[in-house]
Formats: C-alpha cells, sequence, structure tokens
C-alpha cells in the first residue's frame, strides 16, 4: 500500500518493516509462521518454502520437526479439508477429487477419502445446489452439476423432475 502527498509517493513503513522481516527469517521460523497462519499439507508447504529459495535440506529439516511437533500431519489436513469440503461446499465427487489434488495431497489418501462419498452423499449436496439454482433452466442445470464435477448418477433424477421443483 502506497500514501500519496500531492505528487509524492510514500510506502508505508509497517509494511516495509514485515517485509524485512520475512527476508531475513530462518526458514524454521517461516514454515512454523506458514503453518501458524492456515492448515496445510506438507508438499503444499514444501512449495511455498522452494519458492522462497530456500535450500532443499533446510526445507526437509523444518517439515520434519514441524511433524514431529504434531503441526504438520497430512492424513489429518486431508480428512479435514475433505469434510469442510461436504458440509460446506458444493462440488461433486470429480470437484472434490480436483480440489484434494490441487492441495496435492497424496493419491492413496485421496482414493481412501473418495470411498465413502456415495452416490446417495452426492445427491443430497446435489439438492443443494438446486435449491440455489431455482431459476435455470434444466441444460443450465445440467451443465452446472457437470461443472461443480458431479457425476451424473447423482443429479440426473433432478432433471426429470417438474419444472417446479
Amino acid at each position: 500500500m502506497q500514501y500519496s502527498v500531492s505528487k509524492r509517493k510514500f510506502k508505508n513503513p509497517l509494511e516495509e518493516r514485515v517485509k524485512k522481516l520475512r527476508e531475513k527469517m530462518p526458514c524454521k521460523e517461516y514454515a512454523l509462521f506458514l503453518v501458524s497462519l492456515k492448515a496445510q499439507g506438507t508438499e503444499q508447504l514444501r512449495d511455498k518454502l522452494l519458492r522462497k529459495n530456500y535450500e532443499k535440506k533446510e526445507i526437509s529439516e523444518a517439515i520434519d520437526r514441524l511433524t514431529e511437533l504434531g503441526y504438520l500431519n497430512d492424513a489429518l489436513f486431508a480428512e479435514t479439508y475433505f469434510e469442510n469440503l461436504l458440509r460446506f461446499k458444493n462440488f461433486g465427487y470429480y470437484g472434490v477429487k480436483r480440489k484434494l489434488m490441487l492441495k496435492k495431497i497424496d493419491a492413496k489418501e485421496i482414493s481412501r477419502l473418495l470411498k465413502g462419498f456415495s452416490v446417495k452423499k452426492e445427491a443430497e449436496i446435489a439438492e443443494r445446489v438446486l435449491k440455489r439454482s431455482s431459476r435455470k433452466t434444466k441444460e443450465q442445470l445440467a451443465r452446472s452439476f457437470q461443472s461443480k464435477g458431479f457425476r451424473p448418477d447423482s443429479f440426473i433424477k433432478f432433471l426429470t423432475l417438474p419444472v417446479d421443483y
């Protein structure tokens, strides 16, 4: 953020201090800082640290230490993220799978989580989407369901209902 007085621009001094502190921060401290801001997986954290140009050895040590202390737990992170996607978001099977892959969760873990994601549960989420999309045509609804990653089995029954669903 910059402040301007007449035609001169002045930088925010607090913002500059924070930027300098982050640049000087050792890898372990920066990793802890990132984990304290938001829960994340090991590979996500590794990518962020690599972007900050830390050495691979330092990154491995930091991740090992955070895992040892219990601040990083990929299985717990994956489970929590999966449950939150089902509870608060409107994605179907393939949409959830894509979101989990974007978070760089292990493929085996994704498979394990998706085994419990039944067509019935997906249909409940589809019904939630349908309630919010009352003015769409059936074609628009079909495209909407497909773009959110729903399997056809979970939403096809909603498209065969009378228009005033």
